[in-house]
C-alpha cells in the first residue's frame, strides 16, 4: 500500500498531511515552524562594495533569505529521514516556486524519486478542503 504524504510549505511553515486514498480525508501529522532570528548576517556573507576593507566580490544574502535557506534545509532533512524509515513512499510538495526550488535543493536523489506531483502555489493558509481540491482535480 502506498503511503503518501503531502507537504504544504512557506518560507517559514510546513504542514505535513497524509492521505490513504483519494476519497479519504487528509490527516496533518505533523507542522514545523521556523522562528524567524534577527541575527546579523556571518563572515562571507555581507555585501562588498569596496569599502570598508571588504573584497568586491563578496556576496551578501539577506538575512530573511538566510533564514528560509535554512528552514528549507531542516523540512527537507524531515522529508529525507521521513523516507528513510519508511513513513512513506509518495511525496506530493505544494508551495510558492521559489521555496519549493529551495526545497527539492534539500532533498537527495532517492527521495526526490519519490516526489509523484509538485504544486507551485502556496497553500499554506488553506483548509484542508481546500487544499484536497488542488490535490485531486
Amino acid at each position: 500500500m502506498k503511503k503518501k504524504w503531502i507537504v504544504v510549505a512557506e518560507s517559514n511553515r510546513a504542514r505535513i498531511y497524509s492521505v490513504e486514498s483519494r476519497f479519504s480525508p487528509l490527516r496533518e501529522i505533523d507542522e514545523i515552524v521556523h522562528h524567524v532570528s534577527h541575527a546579523e548576517p556571518a563572515n562571507g556573507q555581507l555585501e562588498g562594495n569596496g569599502q570598508g576593507g571588504r573584497h568586491p566580490m563578496e556576496t551578501r544574502i539577506e538575512p530573511k533569505k538566510l533564514e528560509t535557506v535554512h528552514f528549507a534545509h531542516d523540512v527537507g532533512e524531515r522529508l529525507e529521514n521521513a523516507r528513510r524509515v519508511g513513513d512513506y513512499n509518495d511525496l506530493v510538495l505544494i508551495s510558492s516556486p521559489s521555496f519549493l526550488g529551495m526545497l527539492k535543493q534539500n532533498l537527495g536523489t532517492v527521495t526526490q524519486r519519490h516526489i509523484s506531483q509538485t504544486i507551485n502555489k502556496n497553500l499554506i493558509h488553506k483548509s484542508e478542503s481546500e487544499i484536497r481540491d488542488y490535490l485531486f482535480q
